[in-house]
């Protein structure tokens, strides 16, 4: 009897701590904006990085709100750069910050004239919330903020979300619910499905891929009251025809880069485009070819039609 005890209290103690690891978020969190990963592909990088998030801390904005469908208060910041230009909205990745997921887009954007709205994702920064749903509520909040944009700026407006990492697999979950007036998607890094990101991280840490997901879903379910396997990238991408850019690091140890192509054979829309670069870790690809990324989101723009205007802005 006290085996089986035992093994209750394994059970029960292992799906909590997936739990934990996984998707809790304290609310007492700081993340800071200046740090950078102590490991090799983020150190080459360490001033460039740190060059961006100065260069994005030093402009003024606007703090904004709204309420999630689940009464959370998401914290934004609005940044008006030119009357009647197009809106990019912008996702960070998981437990990470805007201001450096977003900082190499950011500076696009503000060369094109775009104007830019930056939430922090629920459960970071200023944002409430003390679950990391991994995309799965996420989606839902990424509606709401294109519903704040068309409200403010009217239906007219032009929208173009990006994203990195879960910040790209949020926008890329949200794909078939989005409205019209959303132009196009810009999405870097991005995992094709939870289950497929968390096996993958799992074989690394040299755990039983099917096993551990057994368990993390598990804790999701009864723990963080959400299903990981309700919704992908790839299954919202194959129901939508938005525009989609998709760029991945062919280096990158933390999303393989495999699921950027898994992403594209998936999207159904019309207007797609890929570009791998080569030697760039997870979420470095801006710098490790900025010339490159620029001209990949120009020529995507233009497929759009809204290079026009950033031609006139930049």
């Amino acid at each position: 009897m006290i085996y089986v005890l035992l093994l209750i209290l394994l059970f029960v103690m292992f799906t909590y701590l997936c739990y934990r690891k996984a998707y809790y978020s304290s609310p007492r969190r700081k993340e800071d904006p200046h740090h950078v990963s102590a490991n090799e592909q983020y150190q080459q990088y360490k001033d460039q990085i740190l060059a961006l998030v100065d260069n994005i801390c030093s402009y003024p904005f606007e703090q904004v709100y709204i309420k999630s469908d689940d009464g959370l208060e998401l914290a934004g910041r609005y940044y008006h750069v030119r009357e009647g230009a197009p809106v990019l909205i912008m996702f960070h990745g998981y437990r990470s910050t805007a201001y450096r997921d977003c900082s190499g887009v950011f500076k696009l954007a503000m060369e094109l004239g775009y104007n830019m709205l930056i939430p922090d994702m629920r459960s970071h920064g200023l944002s409430q919330g003390k679950v990391i749903t991994l995309g799965i509520r996420e989606r839902y909040d990424c509606l709401r903020w294109v519903d704040y944009i068309s409200h403010r700026l009217g239906e007219e407006t032009p929208i173009i979300l990006a994203g990195c990492s879960m910040g790209a697999a949020t926008i890329m979950m949200s794909s078939e619910l989005l409205p019209g007036q959303v132009k196009g998607m810009i999405c870097d890094c991005g995992y094709s499905s939870i289950k497929g990101i968390m096996q993958d991280v799992s074989a690394k840490l040299h755990l039983l891929p099917g096993l551990t997901y057994f368990f993390l879903r598990l804790s999701a379910l009864v723990l963080g009251r959400f299903d990981p396997d309700s919704c992908s990238s790839l299954s919202s991408l194959s129901r939508s025809n938005v525009p989609i850019l998709i760029i991945h690091g062919e280096d990158d140890r933390f999303v393989p880069c495999s699921m950027a192509h898994e992403n594209y054979e998936a999207s159904s829309s019309e207007v797609k485009m890929l570009l791998t670069v080569p030697g760039a870790g997870h979420g470095l690809s801006f710098l490790a070819d900025e010339e490159g990324y620029r001209k990949a989101v120009l020529s995507f723009l233009e497929k759009l039609d809204l290079h026009s205007f950033s031609s006139a802005g930049s």
